[in-house]
């Protein structure tokens, strides 16, 4: 059984698009505003980034539940108010934008993908509401998708806005991620399946194309596996290899 999907007139029949994982991660931090302009300059369609929210609820662009990675520090995104955040400095000199920070480049872009972070069922929550209203301020509700690990996640946002485009992420190394997924998928209703590569097969391609799902796998990295896999969009973090 299918059901109703937002329309999206970004996608082409021709070959998938491309989304820049992060912005353009080889040669800019990742979820800087540096990156995301240094995607657009290699023409890529479309944006993708991560959101989580701070201490005091504003919603940063940033992958990681901690700063170690990015920054060698032992302390959690959420564990700080934003104006101790701004002031951190991560890899190459680089600081950590406000979600709002990203507002002039939505014009060049095709498609942007805003990655919601959850990190068990329970989180993830806080940031749903400051993301519809990004959305729907900047009038970018058609051009822009919204994608979370966590299927509560997207149901509270189907919930609250139906005509929000919605992308279901699938890993079955995520830990609330099981054989009961697809029951989620039926319950959610979302408009876009976004599934890493390596689990893509016939069967998975068949079911999402019976449901009228756009699909869109992560993280495709080589002109080889971009040309043979059958999906409407792929993330990469090698823009240039791809394009």
């Amino acid at each position: 059984m299918s059901w109703k999907k937002n329309k999206q007139d970004y996608y082409s029949s021709k070959k998938p698009i491309v989304f820049g994982h992060r912005g353009s991660p080889t040669y800019k931090t990742e979820n800087t505003i540096d990156s995301f302009k240094k995607a657009l300059d290699q023409k890529v369609d479309g944006l993708e980034l991560d959101v989580r929210t701070t201490k005091d609820k504003k919603v940063v662009i940033f992958h990681d539940s901690s700063l170690l990675r990015l920054a060698g520090i032992k302390k959690r995104i959420r564990d700080l108010p934003y104006n101790d955040l701004k002031l951190i400095k991560i890899k190459n000199n680089q600081r950590i934008p406000l979600l709002k920070e990203i507002k002039p480049l939505l014009s060049k872009v095709k498609v942007l993908n805003i990655e919601i972070k959850s990190d068990s069922f329970y989180k993830g929550f806080d940031a749903v509401g400051p993301v519809l209203k990004f959305i729907e301020e900047n009038s970018i509700e058609k051009k822009c998708i919204v994608s979370c690990f966590n299927p509560l996640v997207l149901l509270k946002i189907k919930l609250k806005k139906p005509e929000i485009i919605l992308g279901y992420l699938y890993n079955k190394n995520v830990p609330f991620h099981s054989w009961h997924n697809f029951v989620w998928i039926n319950r959610v209703k979302p408009d876009n399946l976004h599934i890493h590569f390596s689990l893509l097969n016939s069967w998975v391609v068949s079911w999402a194309r019976k449901k009228n799902l756009k699909i869109n796998s992560y993280t495709i990295n080589n002109k080889k596996t971009y040309s043979s896999a059958k999906v409407d969009g792929v993330f990469t973090d090698n823009i240039e290899y791809i394009k």
